[in-house]
């Protein structure tokens, strides 16, 4: 079938393009049936094996400019429906699950243990151990029940019982072990001497699977319940966490080097550098340094710990010639400077091993090198160089190979032919996840459990007794403790110093609205040193570019190295089927099947990192590469890059990197839709319609920002000028970014502190299943809304329009929090200068953004046996006494208050006992009350009796709430008006928010203003609704819908002055705008007290606010109050109402004079009490002074040390 024509010839005005984008509508069905959560976008059938199933087509599709940007959005959302935002968290932690834990468990070597040898303990021949781990399994979620009528003993765990229970939702690890124990007794002629034979005795061998520990699981992950039993306990839970002890833990994806690839430093000498591990001592580096007379740069080689010439080392691999030496570097141009480094280089090796080209003189001499190092490795030379030189790199001529092309490599830099490398470029870099960041902390807890293992057999070894089972040698409680602490303090093992932790691995999932969970579970995190330079590390690279947000970063120290993916990127997984027989199928040729001169000026070959061959063509070898990989016969996440300036083709299929889906230009004229006019994501990928992309392999490609790019212009040559196509330009910003209208006309700063900042504090509803969580704090809006405009992002990741009927109205979260209120910029009786806001009260009581307030309180029981204690302990039980700390009226006999219960301020909310009658109840703060929700008791597998109880309080907008626009335009209510109060226009609309006008030039957030208009346009019926980042309408455009509708053009109104009744001269904008209600309450932060309790020490007001401490007072304070001319108020605040104290003082000797009691004057043996001054022996002059405590406390202290004061006073 030929190729079908486009229809539009010529690309249509702006405007038309706009209303023809903006007018599609989604209808596709709301019941269609989800996929799961962990789609593996690598699971597609091979041709090889038989082909997959042809999609059900008819017609081709159209190809204008609206189809096509139709297409793009539901292969938008079929992508987020497939394969979901947290699919790289999780598809990571099933990749461990399945292969990396077994994977890591083979690594373990065979453990020999050997008896103490102590002649004391034991005559005879010595008993010997061996252990090896053999398969390893996880069992399914399960907790045990004790003292129930079922007929089971154990029930499914699932997350909303840990999470209730305070539980860890782990799995039960078991692995296969095999301990063989054996003595070694010599034959009789070895006594002698002459035969030095000893015979092995085996004595026992038992294989049996052993309990090593607990695992955490990961929800809706494959070892979940919910994933197996295809359940959902929130339509907002993605998973991708974990349930630590009841908390929800996540993964912070953790940028780390890429290893398996040549580095190029020039700081701070010249090196080129290959790490296979994170190991120090098993890189291998190659340097050009000074030689030992100081006047020559020579190239050497650092292996092992040990300095070797290079050119010995190339003889030591086979090499037999200086010449074969020379095209083994192949070097196409050496200028005179790389050959007097060649040469200097031969010198050098010839002074330091003398004969080194013949006779194996070579390999001994750098065998006497490494074995000479602090750590020498085990095993011949042959042995080690295979371990640890290039070891996926087999055959030594193969290897100078490799070490050949790492010298042409650092020669062609020094001389300014090949750049460095930038450890920045995130091509150079790896995400590290749930795969590997178990694999490191777990290694060290089993390797813990293992040396205590070990210490225990060799003690019965030792003895005469037989050995326990294996259950007695193995304790669990190493690696389930180990990795539970590591969760819960997020300090995590260092990747490669074992004395060392990170910290900020781990993060507490938060849920004050579904946008910031996925805003957590999508956080990338560069290990690096808050404080200090950082160099470049900071600001935004190149390869950013649809990768990583340039926008969503926190402010402060964390700036830069904290980042968010972007909306479309996903994480690959490592493929697993054998790529070098397909590389030789597409025409690579192996290296040792070539001689030296039939490699020499061809491109290299890298897969992975390390050098597998060369080819004639890269040209068509990586076009062959690519057709094969759309055809599904190579995994679609594979990356390819032929680097044309240093001759290389890179190949990588592991894990960590970052990729996105891209449209394939020239396969556009070839799309067909199905029956039903929908497409599904998988079919656009089997219809090489739609393919995954790199950030290498992006550097090869021309990508059009969006579908009007390729028809702007010449139509032909712009389909034959680019070879792929965004899905829609918002997609290179984050989530957070990019549901933000109009973002491109705004500053940045505004964009990053929506997405960062007050997006993740707006309230709205976090979840749908209130009833199954005990948050500590937890805030719902009453009405929360979705704004009248549209954006691509949300269109595709939020809910489809409601659909009379649906029973899936919540099939999707929203991740826009407010609602949407009629904005008035202008001003209002000066109640709204700089950032505040002015309300409408009768707005407020109806209902606009009232919110719900929860919070939680939690009591702790111990439900063990009061036995077998070094210190005796009462028993605590809940129950209900007359207290002295509140009232009990609220609460029931059990102790707990019931439900509906109203609780003020110091009533006890929840009542504890002991045996003795001693009240140890809970009541609430002097500034917290509310009406209980409901109240759980549960129990944890740790023996610990929990209650909790929930407050609810309706909270209506006060002054002091903090509110925020989408555009970073925050500020507090400075006053609540009557709405007869506020200005009305013609058709009676009167604003429920008013804004200052000055603080859009200042904040430069013009995009407001435009929502405003475009949202007043769609109220009015208008068809324009999208503002989209990138591809929002023009202002023009937006103009012409209000111009329509009968209004201004600009969106100004005139408007009556609702407390004089007159037409206000000038007019005033008005339109719904999108407003969020932000967590930060007045009610939360308020702070007072008269009298309270003091510090013991100095006397001055505590500062917690939970101790009802008073409100800090610090320098800038008080210069306000000076600048009022409140002086009496300061003194009386900070001084009398503070620290008052009284001192007498001597006038005579300005010492202090103390309060004594002496003997009267007179005689009689009668005594008087008061001030005396002890230098001058009188106690006439004395007068008493007031001044602070904490002026009181200094001078005791300088007295203590021998300093004396003097106070000059004054009689007033």
């Amino acid at each position: 079938m030929e190729d079908p024509q486009i229809t539009d010839q010529q690309s249509p005005n702006v405007t038309s393009i706009e209303m023809d984008f903006m007018d599609l509508d989604d209808n596709v069905e709301a019941n269609k049936k989800q996929s799961p959560m962990d789609v593996d976008l690598r699971a597609i059938p091979s041709l090889k094996d038989g082909g997959h199933a042809e999609p059900q087509v008819q017609v081709p599709a159209d190809k204008s400019i609206a189809s096509l940007e139709k297409l793009c959005k539901e292969a938008s959302r079929s992508f987020f429906r497939e394969t979901r935002l947290v699919s790289h968290q999780i598809n990571s932690y099933n990749d461990f699950v399945s292969h990396g834990l077994q994977k890591m468990f083979d690594s373990l070597e065979e453990v020999t243990v050997e008896p103490d040898y102590d002649p004391s303990k034991k005559a005879g021949p010595w008993r010997h151990a061996t252990i090896k781990f053999g398969r390893v399994e996880l069992e399914e979620p399960v907790f045990w029940i004790d003292n129930s009528d079922l007929a089971v003993q154990t029930l499914k765990l699932k997350p909303k019982h840990a999470r209730l229970q305070k539980m860890t939702y782990s799995s039960k690890m078991k692995v296969e072990m095999t301990v063989q124990v054996y003595s070694l007794d010599k034959s009789d002629k070895a006594k002698t001497g002459h035969d030095p034979f000893i015979q092995r005795k085996d004595i026992m061998k038992e294989t049996k699977w052993v309990t090593i520990g607990r695992l955490p699981v990961m929800v809706k992950s494959n070892l979940c319940w919910l994933h197996k039993l295809q359940e959902s306990e929130c339509e907002y839970d993605f998973g991708g966490y974990f349930l630590i002890k009841g908390m929800e833990k996540v993964f912070v994806a953790e940028e780390q080097s890429c290893l398996s690839r040549i580095w190029i430093y020039d700081s701070p000498s010249w090196e080129a550098r290959y790490r296979r591990s994170q190991i120090q001592r098993e890189k291998i580096s190659v340097k050009l340094v000074q030689s030992n007379d100081g006047f020559r740069k020579v190239i050497i080689l650092y292996f092992l710990g040990a300095t070797i010439p290079i050119w010995t080392m190339f003889f030591a691999l086979g090499v037999s010639s200086d010449k074969e030496a020379f095209d083994v570097i192949d070097i196409q141009e050496c200028d005179a400077s790389m050959a007097n480094i060649i040469s200097a280089t031969i010198t050098e090796s010839h002074e330091q091993c003398e004969g080194f080209r013949g006779g194996g003189r070579a390999s001994q001499y750098i065998d006497q090198l490494i074995r000479n190092t602090k750590f020498p490795p085990k095993g011949s030379f042959d042995g080690y160089i295979g371990r640890y030189m290039f070891p996926d790199v087999s055959g030594n001529r193969s290897k100078a190979l490799f070490l050949g092309y790492m010298v042409r490599c650092l020669l062609m830099a020094h001389s300014g032919s090949r750049k460095c490398d930038n450890k920045d470029d995130f091509r150079n870099k790896r995400l590290d996840l749930a795969c590997e960041l178990l694999r490191r902390e777990l290694w060290g807890h089993i390797m813990h459990a293992q040396r205590r293992m070990l210490k225990v057999m060799q003690r019965h070894l030792s003895g005469d007794g037989d050995l326990q089972p294996l259950e007695h040698y193995v304790d669990a409680s190493i690696v389930t403790n180990g990795l539970n602490r590591a969760f819960s303090t997020g300090s995590w093992r260092h990747p490669f110093n074992k004395s060392e932790r990170c910290s900020g691995i781990v993060a507490t999932l938060r849920r004050t609205n579904p946008l910031q969970m996925m805003s957590d579970l999508r956080k990338t995190r560069q290990w690096v040193a808050y404080a200090g330079k950082a160099g470049d590390a900071r600001y935004p690279n190149p390869s950013y570019w649809g990768k990583i947000c340039f926008l969503s970063t926190p402010d402060g120290e964390k700036c830069g190295f904290v980042k968010n993916l972007a909306t479309t990127a996903i994480v690959s997984s490592s493929a697993r089927e054998p790529l070098v027989d397909i590389l030789v199928y597409c025409g690579m040729k192996k290296l040792d099947e070539l001689l030296l001169q039939e490699i020499s000026g061809k491109d290299r070959i890298f897969l992975n990192g390390s050098l597998v061959g060369v080819c004639a063509d890269p040209g068509e070898f990586v076009l062959h590469f690519r057709r094969m990989r759309r055809s599904k016969q190579i995994d679609p996440q594979v990356e390819i890059k032929r680097d044309r300036q240093n001759k290389e083709v890179r190949i990588f299929s592991d894990s960590g990197r970052i990729l996105r889906p891209l449209l394939i230009v020239e396969n556009l004229r070839k799309i067909t839709k199905r029956k039903d006019g929908s497409y599904s994501f998988q079919e656009l990928m089997n219809q090489n319609i739609i393919e995954l992309i790199g950030v290498e392999e992006e550097e090869d490609i021309r990508c059009a920002c969006g579908i009007r790019h390729l028809f702007a212009g010449d139509e032909e040559k712009s389909f034959s000028f680019y070879t792929h196509c965004e899905l829609d330009p918002s997609f290179l910003l984050g989530l957070s970014s990019s549901i933000v209208p109009f973002a491109n006309h705004n500053n940045a700063k505004r964009i990053l502190m929506q997405a960062e900042k007050i997006s993740q504090q707006a309230i709205g509803y976090f979840t749908t299943n209130p009833l199954f969580r005990v948050d500590t704090l937890s805030h719902q809006l009453y009405y929360p809304q979705r704004p009248l405009f549209k954006t691509v992002a949300a269109d595709c990741l939020g809910k489809r329009d409601y659909v009379p009927g649906s029973k899936h109205d919540f099939a999707r979260p929203e991740y826009f929090n407010g609602q949407n209120a009629i904005v008035s910029i202008s001003v209002h009786q000066g109640f709204n200068q700089e950032d505040s806001l002015v309300m409408n009260r009768a707005s407020l009581e109806r209902g606009l953004f009232r919110t719900q307030h929860f919070k939680s309180y939690k009591a702790l029981l111990e439900n063990k046996e009061v036995t077998k204690r070094l210190k005796y302990k009462e028993k605590i039980d809940f129950g209900k006494i007359p207290s002295k700390k509140g009232w009990v009226d609220s609460l029931d006999i059990d102790g707990l208050p019931y439900i509906g219960a109203s609780l003020q301020s110091s009533d006890i909310i929840i009542g504890k006992v002991s045996e003795s009658g001693e009240d140890h109840s809970i009541k609430l703060l002097h500034t917290e009350k509310g009406i209980v929700e409901k109240v759980v008791l549960s129990a944890n597998d740790d023996g610990m009796n929990s209650a909790i109880v929930t407050l609810r309080q309706s909270r209506s907008p006060r002054i002091g709430d903090k509110f925020a626009s989408m555009h970073g335009q925050k500020g507090v209510i400075g006053l609540l008006d009557s709405q007869e109060n506020f200005p009305f226009t013609h058709q009676g609309v009167v604003p429920d928010i008013v804004i200052n006008p000055h603080g859009f030039p200042t904040r430069q957030t013009p995009g407001q203003v435009l929502e405003a208009a475009l949202g007043k346009g769609i109220a009015l019926g208008g068809k324009i609704r999208y503002a989209t980042p990138f591809t929002c309408p023009s202002v023009e455009a937006i103009t012409e819908q209000l111009h329509k509708a009968g209004f201004s053009r600009w969106g100004g109104e005139s408007v009556v002055n609702g407390r004089t009744g007159e037409r206000m001269r000038s007019l005033v904008f008005m339109g719904p705008t999108f407003y969020q209600r932000l967590h930060h309450m007045a009610e939360d932060k308020v702070k007072f007290r008269n009298t309270g309790p003091v510090h013991p020490l100095t006397r001055q007001p505590v500062e917690d606010k939970k101790r009802y401490g008073g409100v800090k007072f610090g320098e800038m304070e008080r210069d306000c109050l000076l600048a009022h001319g409140a002086a009496a108020n300061l003194h009386e605040r900070l001084f009398l109402l503070s620290d008052l104290s009284r001192l007498h003082v001597c006038r005579v000797c300005e010492r202090v004079a103390g309060v004594v009691a002496r003997a009267a004057d007179g005689g009689g043996g009668r005594k008087v009490r008061g001030p005396y001054c002890g230098f001058c022996r009188s106690a006439e002059n004395v007068v008493r002074i007031s001044m602070p405590y904490g002026a009181k406390i200094l001078y005791q202290e300088l007295f203590s040390m021998g300093i004396c004061l003097r106070f000059e006073t004054e009689l007033i």
